[in-house]
């Protein structure tokens, strides 16, 4: 018996310490206590709950969006798979509020908490850490994982609701098609915005950003009206107007982060609901099934179009950044030394041949530092060649602290090593040569007692090209 439970156990586990890892990367990482943590969900759960039964669908059991589920769901990522006796609790309380058996309100608010947990599970199953979505296939498999985790509590709900109500089979399964629908909906708009606001960010908004954003909000507001307002449906038909609203989610995803966007889905599905239980907008049209169908539809394109918009453009800013910062290193992997980080014979060439025509145009000096180790191959040929590599280390760093910002040290080949100081006389030159002579010596034991000759030319006076 225990060996067969033992997977089980692993895998629950491991959920529960993946989940309190990723919490602490997360805002909501707090030193607040477990009950504390408790309570406060139970109050947001309870609070949205009554919040959306304002415009609850009669008989008065589900609604058209269940913000609560969202919450739930997000509590669920954020704190960890401990924090489910505050959905329980919330749920039940709002069940009993609404439902006048306490056995039936605390069974939907199992439902309830079984929902948030299997969904929890699946996201960090097939997504990952949670917050922002990375990728466009993560809010495709988010949406499909909220859909199967949202059937759980009308299932569980549908005995007890049928149990206390008497309700026929079509009723019952009206009702569990609107708490599924609810459900759904609330996952798809309200998680993803508690998530992505829930990241730390230190990127702070410019002035340009603000009045962009109010721009955006303001102008959205008004399409929005004008579609499901009242005013314009008995002059056209407003339904398709409503791929008007696809542009602004669009310029959303493309110039604000996820919680932007997230904020500007829940906005338009706001709105959208509202007008539309009003009996206003393009849904509000035929029966209530075929609006709350035409709704889901609709909300669920709002909202998977943003997200996903907005994941294939940050993943895709990625992806540039690193092939960005893949090319400046390869960049460096071909003009430096590979031993001491120097500057190679390469790049000494390029730089030269530009200095050198700076240096005529300005009527500017320009001098180069030849130098040359003495005895190093006897280093190579008595202490071995690995012994002579970490000689060349050596002088190489001694070479980088000896020169000036607008100064380069390259390996020219071998031992021989170069200095190119521009805007540099003859006699600064000679003196930084002396320097970097006699620093050399005075680190006999770990240059092995290698020395170096010196030789210093000046452009334009002992020469005019490279």
């Amino acid at each position: 018996m225990n060996r067969h439970l033992f997977p089980f156990e692993q895998a629950r586990k491991w959920t529960v310490d993946f989940a309190a890892r990723s919490a602490r990367t997360l805002a909501l990482d707090r030193p607040v206590p477990y009950l504390a943590r408790v309570v406060l969900l139970a109050a947001a759960y309870f609070a949205a709950a009554k919040l959306a039964l304002l415009v609850a669908i009669p008989p008065g059991y589900a609604t058209a969006v269940w913000p609560p589920s969202g919450i739930a769901l997000a509590g669920v990522l954020l704190l960890g798979s401990r924090i489910w006796p505050g959905i329980w609790l919330g749920a039940s309380l709002v069940n009993v509020a609404v439902q006048s058996s306490l056995v039936a309100a605390t069974l939907m608010g199992a439902g309830n908490t079984l929902e948030a947990l299997a969904g929890a599970a699946l996201v960090r199953a097939f997504i990952g850490l949670p917050g922002a979505f990375r990728r466009g296939e993560d809010v495709v498999k988010f949406v499909a994982i909220a859909a199967a985790s949202a059937t759980i509590a009308p299932s569980v709900a549908a005995g007890p609701l049928a149990f206390v109500h008497s309700l026929s089979p079509p009723e019952l399964l009206w009702n569990w098609w609107t708490w599924w629908l609810g459900d759904t909906v609330g996952i798809i708009v309200v998680a993803p915005l508690i998530l992505a606001w829930a990241v730390r960010t230190h990127t702070a908004w410019t002035p340009r950003k603000i009045a962009e954003g109010s721009l955006l909000v303001c102008l959205l507001s008004g399409v929005m009206y004008a579609i499901f307002g009242p005013g314009i449906a008995s002059y056209i038909p407003s339904l398709p107007l409503t791929f008007a609203i696809l542009p602004f989610i669009i310029w959303a995803a493309f110039r604000f982060r996820q919680r932007e966007v997230a904020t500007v889905n829940a906005l338009v599905c706001a709105m959208a609901v509202w007008f539309t239980l009003e009996g206003s907008g393009p849904f509000a049209q035929g029966s209530l099934n075929e609006s709350l169908l035409l709704l889901l539809a609709f909300m669920c394109t709002v909202v998977t179009t943003g997200l996903v918009l907005n994941a294939v453009i940050a993943d895709h800013g990625r992806a540039v950044e690193a092939a960005q910062r893949l090319l400046r290193e390869l960049r460096e992997q071909t003009i430096r030394d590979p031993l001491t980080s120097l500057y190679n014979r390469r790049f000494l060439q390029d730089y030269l041949e530009r200095e050198l025509i700076r240096a005529k145009r300005e009527r500017a000096p320009l001098a180069l530092i030849m130098m040359d180790l003495d005895r190093f191959k006897r280093i190579n040929d008595s202490a071995g060649h690995q012994a002579g590599d970490q000689v060349l280390v050596q002088v190489g760093a001694l070479l980088k602290r000896h020169v000036r910002g607008s100064d380069i040290a390259c390996r020219y080949g071998g031992e021989e090593f170069a200095v190119v100081l521009p805007k540099t006389t003859l006699e600064s030159a000679r003196r930084r040569s002396a320097e970097i002579c006699s620093a050399i010596r005075r680190e006999p034991d770990r240059l092995l007692g290698a020395t170096a000759s010196l030789g210093v030319a000046l452009c334009p006076a002992h020469a005019t090209d490279a």
